[in-house]
């Protein structure tokens, strides 16, 4: 399976990376949301995992314009909440915008195995 990762916070990419390393999954890390909206554009991914409140181009952005363009694409929407809205309420806008799993931060491994399986 390829994924791409998404999130402005280099620390929790690293975090995720770890978690998937040993899993034989392809992963690609973007910290960059408007190179990560490229990337989907042009490469083929099996599963993306976005945080939601990002520089730029957010999660629920990404998410609604992939969505669009890629029904079959299996999104993972991830928050720590923001100054703004809760993590609760982005999460559930995520979900309202087409993401088929959201965790909260700080998630453990088993879990994010969890939100990446189609089941």
């Amino acid at each position: 399976m390829r994924i791409l990762i998404v999130d402005d916070q280099q620390d929790m990419l690293a975090r995720i990376a770890d978690m998937l390393a040993q899993t034989g999954h392809d992963i690609v890390l973007q910290q960059d949301s408007t190179e990560a909206m490229r990337q989907l554009q042009q490469e083929q991914f099996d599963v993306l995992i976005t945080d939601m409140i990002m520089p730029g181009v957010g999660g629920v952005d990404i998410i609604r314009q992939i969505r669009r363009q890629n029904a079959d694409l299996w999104i993972v929407a991830i928050s720590g909440g923001g100054e703004e809205l809760s993590v609760n309420t982005m999460l559930r806008i995520s979900e309202a915008y087409g993401a088929d799993r959201i965790l909260y931060k700080p998630f453990r491994k088993p879990e994010l195995l969890a939100a990446i399986t189609r089941e």
